[in-house]
């Protein structure tokens, strides 16, 4: 439109826009993003772990009669306490706690040879870690046989001469145990050489340089160098072992000794199983699971404090 010989231009312009509203709603959108990923995990877990301990919690407290659930209270708690099979389960997982110092130091003692490479030690590395990726049904069958009063061990044994060695390891009370320990150790050793190996690769070396110019020993450096430097792992590594000589032992058990002789490897994992399908006490079993949770819930918590301290 001309008004006066001039043109006047005045196009109506569209509603201004906050940029710093739109910002703020971007913002929060990236905010709650990440949690978006992580919902389908959190709602496995939740599926997978959460909902099955809460039911076998809740199932702890009651007692099934006539297809009917009771509440019972401490009932199957006291059931549980009363049989004297729970403490002798307790004591042998107790007992295999024993084996994680052991475990501790021979595999930062192999690990620290292997950092200091020997000969072909990336082979050793392997032939070393092969066990531990072995399926525990497959070691534990294969260590039965090996084991027999008539296996391979003592065949070896009679061919040197040391007759009296030959003993049924897996049916004697005695060796029975100690037998078992040794082959779970055999099958475990392999992923704390492997963990402690990457710990020492990512040393400096320049520690070590520094010692050798000061003529330290192998000891000395392993003492003083080696120990400190890997603390944090060695911490984690027998919270870890601990809690799986306590809840990761029942395939050993079910297939090599079946918790015999005379209960003499029983262990509390084993015996869940046995009062759950050996004799159908199915709550009592899983108050028996409630008292294992409990336990290694308490190893959680000491790992966490540690962690923590550390930090």
């Amino acid at each position: 439109m001309k008004k006066g010989g001039r043109t006047n231009n005045l196009v109506r312009q569209p509603p201004f826009k906050k940029k710093g509203t739109d910002m703020k709603s971007k913002n929060k959108m990236k905010k709650f993003t990440p949690y978006f990923y992580i919902l389908p995990t959190f709602i496995i877990l939740i599926i997978v772990i959460v909902i099955p301990i809460i039911y076998v919690i809740t199932q702890s407290f009651y007692s099934t009669f006539a297809n009917e659930n009771i509440f019972v209270g401490f009932r199957n708690y006291q059931i549980a306490f009363e049989d004297e099979l729970l403490f002798i389960a307790l004591k042998n997982n107790i007992k295999l706690f024993l084996c994680v110092p052991i475990l501790t130091v021979l595999s930062l003692a192999i690990a620290s040879v292997l950092y200091n490479k020997i000969k072909g030690w990336r082979f050793y590395r392997s032939v070393i870690f092969i066990p531990y990726i072995l399926a525990i049904p497959v070691v534990g069958i294969v260590f039965s046989y090996l084991l027999q009063y008539n296996g391979v061990i003592n065949s070896i044994l009679r061919g040197i001469g040391f007759n009296d060695l030959a003993m049924d390891w897996l049916g004697s009370p005695d060796l029975a145990f100690p037998s078992v320990a040794v082959v779970i150790m055999w099958k475990q050793i392999g992923f704390g050489v492997v963990l402690f190996l990457a710990r020492m690769m990512s040393i400096d070396r320049s520690l070590y340089e520094s010692a050798d110019v000061d003529g330290a020993t192998w000891f000395q450096k392993f003492l003083h160098i080696t120990i400190p430097q890997t603390k944090s792992i060695i911490e984690f590594y027998i919270i870890i072992t601990l809690i799986e000589m306590l809840s990761w032992v029942f395939n050993f058990i079910y297939v090599m000794t079946a918790g015999g002789p005379g209960n003499k490897t029983l262990v509390l994992e084993y015996l869940i199983y046995k009062k759950a399908f050996g004799g159908g006490d199915f709550n009592i079993a899983m108050a028996i699971s409630v008292i294992l949770l409990l336990i290694a819930s308490v190893l959680i918590i000491i790992h966490q404090i540690v962690m923590r301290k550390e930090e």
